[in-house]
Formats: structure tokens, C-alpha cells, sequence
């Protein structure tokens, strides 16, 4: 075939440009598998990066690793298989907060800059959903109604030995008479604090007489307490246990029946004074049959979650370099 001058040209060109083409696919083309990165053409190899990683992090992400493929071989064991629909709804959750509240192009910006991608992190999180769900129907799977895990629950729903009581109390304070009056402008230096103390239980004591002259109690603490915490539930409490706020407080619930008030009784919190709303008393063997049922299907919680994955890593023959 006779070549053109054309022809010849472009020969020419391209065999004098090779050397300077490949060394550009060189430079910029794909980088071999044993190199991670390449800067201004020194190259950082894979092992390199793989200390780096093994320096900065340890061996935690191969042990998150090492659960993830003990959670799957279990949930082939246990024939877990959570549903696809349960797994879209909480990827779509999770998906749309971890945008928080960016568009699209601002979240894959903050993901680019942590070195992922999008596929990368829709991946990673359909895996920590998997793993969750799976791992939470293990827990459901080996639970055993234990007594000491009954004991527990019930003690959390009907209070110590199956007594559970609603208490209200009005709480004067002098840290928060302090606080007044600092906030009024008097120095703060001036301020007596036994004449402070000695203030807020006058201001209690006036409760009590009130309260044995026929006053309303809910009106009284909305007019004199300053527990913030019970304050806008009128004064009951969020959630009562022996030992709250010391002895005196516990031995006056103790005495009171449903209706009545205690005497002033002083705390390390100030100075109270305390009224019986309710003293309801449960039996265990009463509730037994209900209770177990409650603590089989319960919701579980990270304690037994990390329990589970104790005891695969324990039952496994795992090697780690």
C-alpha cells in the first residue's frame, strides 16, 4: 500500500509522540493493584496504606469486620432473614438524616471530602442495617427469662419489691432564693447563707400551715417550688425511688398514706414538703405470665446486643496477625 505525504506525517507524528503518550497513561491512567496512590509520581503502595490504617486505627475495623461475618453466618444458623421492606424503611430514614437537612450536591461534597462516594455509603449503611436488624432478632432468639432478669423488670415497672408510689412535693431552695437575689443586684458577697437557709425554711413551713389551714397543694407548689423538674407536672415527681433526696424524705413517704402531707423535711436540695399521691403494691407471681412475655419481645437493648456479640466471638476460632 503506498503511503501519502499525509500518511507519512501522521506516522511520524505518532511514533515520535509514543514515548511521551505512554508516559502520560503512565501518569495518568489506572494505578497498579499493589499502588494506592501515586504523588508526583512517587508511589505509595498498598502496604503502606495498610499500616497506616493498622497505626491509626489498630485492629478495631477488622474486628467490626470479624462481627459483621459472625452476625451473617449466625442469622443462616438462626434462619434470619429480616424483612426487605423493615431494612428500605430504615435506609430511607437514615438516608435522609444523614443529609441533614443539604441537597444532594452539598452531601455528596462532605461525603467526597471523606473520601466516599455515594454508592459507597449506601452500601456500607444497608450492611449496618442488615447487621442491626439481624442482630437485634438474635437477641430475641436466645434471650431466656432468667430470674434475675425478671426481677429486674419488674422492679423497673412496679418499684421496689412491687411497691410503686406517686409522690408530689413543694421543694424550696436557697441556692435559687441566692439566685433571685443576685439577679435583683445584691452582691453576692453579702449574702448570709445561714440566713439564706434559715429564709427557705420559713417560706416551707409557711407551706405547711397553709396546707393544714385547708390551701390547695398543686396551687402551692406552682406559687412556691422551685423544682423545676416536677414543677409544670404539678409538683409530682418524674419517677419516685427509696433514697431520693435521703432518709427523711424515704421514711416520710413511707408514712403517709394517700392523701396526706408530711412535715418540712430538709435535704441536701433544700427543704420539702411532701405529699402521697398513690402506694399501689403488686405481687410478682400475679404478673409472672405477663412480665415474661414483656421481657421476651422487648426492644433490645445495646447491653444485649454487645452480650450476643461476646458470645459469637467466643464461640468462634478466630485468628487475627
Amino acid at each position: 500500500m503506498k503511503l501519502t505525504h499525509t500518511s507519512l506525517l501522521i506516522c511520524l507524528f505518532f511514533t515520535l509522540a509514543s514515548p511521551v503518550l505512554a508516559q502520560e497513561n503512565k501518569k495518568t491512567g489506572p494505578l497498579p493493584v499493589e499502588v494506592a496512590a501515586r504523588v508526583d509520581g512517587e508511589a505509595i503502595s498498598q502496604a503502606d496504606y495498610e499500616n497506616f490504617l493498622y497505626q491509626s486505627f489498630g485492629k478495631r475495623p477488622l474486628q467490626q469486620l470479624i462481627d459483621r461475618h459472625l452476625v451473617i453466618a449466625a442469622a443462616k444458623a438462626y434462619a434470619i432473614a429480616p424483612a426487605v421492606e423493615a431494612q428500605q424503611a430504615i435506609f430511607e430514614e437514615r438516608l435522609l438524616q444523614a443529609h441533614q437537612g443539604r441537597s444532594e450536591e452539598q452531601f455528596l461534597v462532605s461525603l467526597r471530602d471523606g473520601g466516599l462516594n455515594m454508592e459507597m455509603f449506601k452500601d456500607n449503611l444497608q450492611w449496618d442495617i442488615l447487621q442491626e436488624l439481624t442482630l437485634d432478632e438474635l437477641v430475641r432468639q436466645t434471650r431466656v427469662p432468667t430470674d434475675p432478669r425478671l426481677d429486674k423488670a419488674f422492679e423497673a415497672k412496679f418499684g421496689v419489691g412491687g411497691v410503686k408510689v406517686a409522690v408530689r412535693h413543694i421543694l424550696v431552695m436557697p441556692h435559687f432564693l441566692r439566685a433571685e437575689m443576685i439577679k435583683g443586684g445584691t452582691d453576692a458577697r453579702s449574702i448570709d447563707q445561714l440566713e439564706l437557709k434559715a429564709k427557705a425554711k420559713d417560706l416551707a413551713m409557711n407551706c405547711h400551715e397553709q396546707l393544714e389551714a385547708g390551701a390547695d397543694f398543686v396551687a402551692l407548689v406552682q406559687e412556691y417550688s422551685h423544682d423545676q423538674a416536677s414543677l409544670h407536672s404539678e409538683g409530682l415527681l418524674p419517677s419516685y425511688r427509696p433514697g431520693l433526696y435521703g432518709a427523711a424524705f424515704t421514711n416520710a413517704v413511707a408514712s403517709l398514706k394517700p392523701g396526706e402531707f408530711s412535715e418540712v423535711i430538709e435535704s441536701g436540695a433544700g427543704f420539702h414538703v411532701v405529699m402521697l399521691e398513690s402506694r399501689e403494691v403488686t405481687k410478682l407471681e400475679n404478673v409472672r405470665a405477663a412480665l415474661t412475655e414483656e421481657v421476651m419481645t422487648a426492644i433490645p437493648t445495646w447491653q444485649e446486643r454487645e452480650e450476643v456479640l461476646s458470645s459469637l466471638r467466643a464461640k468462634a476460632d478466630i485468628q487475627l496477625w
